[in-house]
């Protein structure tokens, strides 16, 4: 299933607008403290108080507007967010973290989402009804976010490294394209899939434990979203 504009990323406007509104609200005397106040503050779906944390984020471009309803599913996956510090390190203002993140899967829910969606239409076009790309693109995204909800779902924990800095006393996480995509649920990964129309790669749901993946090297892709 192929709905290039449906399901691109809106996820810049949520998140990086924030970077720009950034004021000295940001407390966190310690490494520790910027990584569990940025966890609760996208948990709280509260982007430019988590972004208060947060210095040298790359990899996204925005446009102004949510047009795609992707806010939704930025939402839903903040929510799930956990992070669990491994290791921290520190040499005067800069440092390092070893983290585990944890968040439901949006590979595994996109795949699942574009089937469920697909199936429900099937009758209405062998009855010859025409459907819009809109009104797929709307079912489509309450279907991710639906799913993302769901007790059920998919979560996936995966290993990923942050870069930390110190200004005026204050700690700051430094996010990359392949930080955030893990943050976010592998949402760069998923929406590739969505553009490709190629599923084949997600793993079926497992009920034993959650798997820990190694961090995936930064491919230089971004997310983007378009009218």
């Amino acid at each position: 299933m192929k709905n290039k504009s449906g399901l691109r990323a809106a996820v810049a406007l949520i998140l990086t607008a924030a970077m720009l509104l950034l004021c000295a609200c940001n407390d966190a005397e310690t490494p520790e403290k910027a990584i569990k106040r940025f966890n609760k503050r996208m948990n709280d779906c509260d982007y430019k108080a988590a972004f208060n944390y947060v210095k040298d984020y790359d990899g996204l471009s925005f446009d102004s507007g949510d047009k795609n309803g992707t806010r939704k599913i930025v939402d839903a996956v903040s929510k799930t967010l956990e992070i669990e510090i491994v290791d921290i390190q520190t040499s005067g203002a800069n440092g390092a973290a070893v983290l585990y993140v944890t968040t439901v899967d949006l590979r595994d829910i996109y795949s699942r989402a574009a089937s469920t969606v697909t199936n429900n239409y099937v009758d209405t076009v062998l009855g010859g009804a025409k459907i819009s790309a809109e009104e797929m693109r709307e079912a489509l995204v309450e279907e991710i976010v639906r799913e993302s909800e769901m007790s059920e779902a998919k979560h996936v924990t995966t290993e990923c490294k942050v870069n930390l800095t110190r200004e005026s006393d204050k700690w700051y996480i430094i996010l990359d394209t392949t930080s955030f995509n893990i943050m976010m649920g592998f949402i760069n990964d998923a929406n590739s899939m969505v553009e490709s129309g190629d599923f084949t790669n997600v793993a079926p749901i497992s009920d034993s434990d959650i798997p820990v993946t190694s961090e995936e090297e930064d491919s230089g892709s971004s997310v983007t979203f378009t009218d």
